[in-house]
């Protein structure tokens, strides 16, 4: 790591790996280095980038393929005295009536030469009405673009062929811009403290986008220059940083954004290497924190088409929620903090190798580990897993205090003898420290179900408030959606019992993966979906939770931990 401030003294153990201009310039060891007083430090992009279970896919919908670009093969008839029309007539004429001239420069320079070296047999590129490039020979069959969908957390590449939708490439890894902040409020903090701020969190999206691409590219053995344009979807946040836009807007109420509309910029102008002329679609925003991956998410999920009361609900460190009645859109964001993520817990980590993802209690605890190694931490569909259990086996009472043993009587001694008190309070023992990978024991404290209590709070207040605002109520939901990652892994039956989402049938309960990254897909796949796209973007009503009367009530209340059933006992 590089300590930006606060440095202390290198170790005499750090002198033998980091050179004295490394040291200097404030890099340490992380393992060596005791915090005493305030520090600011930044975390390389590498030490993010591990293999963490990414969200990839979604719900699936038939769609027909009118992408915004496309490819026509030409054979022109060469110039003569009888027909001296100049190049570019010559090159409009054989296209649609409506196709305007190029707007760049560099395609015009082009066009005399990829002519005759073509002998007149060229290809046509046509983003929109207007014409892209004009390229030798017959590439119709070359022509791809890429879908992306920048969370918080994680960015996600899409690459496709225009022509058929057919998805040939995905690239992830988790979004370098956690090194300067876990949470969009650390990053807006930054961004507006001064240019420089600013101009890294650009950077570093920016950096990460091209280089997913060029992986995706390779793996599919598909030419840079032969994408023409990228759909993107992300947060208001993300959009304002991916574009290097001053967020000054969303730092304050009444949080303005920059921009709201679809944007299209040049790919080149964001450093991203994909054709000369590419460019880069932004879908619109909703509000200042309900962003272009709400959009994505109605869009893949239809619901504004839906019939009936549906929610759905995209749980990150910030918890998008949309409620659909009968074609009518409201949406609102909701802070549920980073703690589903991983983040603020004891032991918490990312979906990652070694972390516990489920967990089940019954004369005793088992649990599943990701990539069937010895666990080092605890994820957050584990968490919630664990919170749920816990509260059923009467470890944590509906307030969310942690028991002791002598407090819980009904346990299996088993279950019971793993509630340990030590010098920071009581805490429930999962894995012991001879069962783990690091040696140390892997344990839910008191401060970790406050922080499950929180992050559900928030979540489950939004979704009752939005609907309570409308006249109706939680258990009406004829259908609740589960975006996202932790919304796909995610045992219902946990996010029920721990009061995350309302008390509905599990059949009404359905994941549907990445929405929000199907949503990008699709409009960058049907040009009709994309206006569609801009519509929702129009339509949905946004409400801003803070100023809804009796919010921070409902989110008290809705912290409490609604006990399940234990073993052969009703409801």
């Amino acid at each position: 790591m590089r300590v930006m401030a606060g440095a202390v003294a290198p170790t005499p153990a750090e002198g033998k790996v980091l050179s004295a201009e490394e040291m200097a310039e404030g890099w340490r060891l992380a393992c060596q280095s005791q915090v005493s007083a305030d520090m600011s430090v930044e975390l390389p992009a590498s030490a993010l980038i591990v293999a963490h279970r990414i969200q990839i896919e979604g719900i699936g919908q038939e769609v027909t393929v009118e992408p915004n670009v496309t490819k026509t093969a030409l054979r022109l008839p060469t110039p003569s005295t009888e027909d001296p029309r100049d190049d570019l007539t010559r090159v409009l004429d054989a296209l649609d009536d409506e196709v305007r001239p190029p707007s760049s420069v560099q395609a015009l320079r082009d066009l005399p030469g990829v002519l005759r070296q073509s002998s007149f047999h060229v290809t046509a590129v046509v983003a929109g009405k207007t014409l892209m490039a004009v390229e030798p020979g017959d590439t119709g069959d070359a022509a791809y673009g890429v879908a992306i969908d920048i969370g918080t957390t994680t960015v996600v590449v899409y690459l496709c062929h225009l022509a058929t939708g057919e998805l040939v490439g995905v690239a992830s890894e988790l979004n370098p811009q956690a090194q300067f902040g876990e949470d969009v409020i650390s990053r807006l903090q930054i961004a507006v403290s001064g240019a420089e701020g600013l101009a890294r969190l650009h950077g570093a999206i920016t950096q990460a986008i091209d280089r997913l691409i060029g992986r995706a590219a390779e793996e599919a053995g598909v030419a840079r220059e032969h994408i023409y344009e990228i759909v993107i979807v992300g947060n208001t946040c993300m959009s304002h940083l991916l574009l290097g836009l001053h967020p000054v807007g969303l730092v304050r109420l009444p949080f303005v954004p920059a921009f709201k509309g679809a944007q299209t910029v040049r790919a080149a102008e964001l450093g991203i290497r994909i054709h000369g002329d590419g460019q880069v679609y932004v879908v619109p925003n909703i509000g200042g924190y309900v962003g272009a991956d709400t959009v994505g998410v109605i869009l893949a999920s239809e619901l504004d088409e839906a019939k009936g009361l549906q929610v759905a609900v995209d749980i990150g460190t910030n918890g998008e929620i949309v409620v659909a009645q009968d074609g009518e859109l409201w949406a609102c964001s909701t802070a549920a903090g980073p703690a589903f993520e991983g983040a603020k817990i004891s032991r918490g980590m990312r979906a990652a190798t070694g972390a516990i993802d489920k967990v089940s209690i019954d004369g005793d605890v088992t649990y599943h580990v990701l990539g069937e190694v010895r666990p080092t931490g605890i994820c957050g569909s584990g968490l919630v897993d664990a919170v749920a259990e816990m509260t059923r086996m009467g470890v944590v009472d509906k307030s969310g205090r942690l028991r002791s043993q002598e407090d819980v009587n009904g346990a299996p001694e088993k279950v019971r003898r793993r509630i340990v008190q030590n010098e920071s309070g009581l805490e429930f023992v999962l894995a012991a420290g001879d069962e783990s990978g690091s040696g140390r024991p892997i344990a839910i404290t008191a401060r970790d179900v406050r922080e499950a209590q929180l992050a559900k709070g928030a979540i489950y207040a939004g979704v009752d408030l939005l609907l309570r605002s409308l006249g109706r109520r939680p258990e009406e939901v004829d259908r609740l959606l589960l975006a996202g990652a932790f919304g796909n892994y995610i045992r219902r039956e946990s996010a029920v019992a721990i009061g995350l989402v309302p008390d509905l049938p599990a059949e009404r309960i359905v994941s549907i993966g990445n929405a929000a990254g199907l949503g990008a897909r699709l409009a960058l796949c049907s040009i009709s979906l994309r206006r569609r796209a801009e519509g929702i973007a129009r339509r949905v009503r946004h409400v801003e939770l803070s100023e809804e009367e009796g919010f921070y009530d409902r989110f008290a209340e809705a912290m409490a931990l609604r006990p399940m059933p234990g073993p052969g006992e009703q409801e």
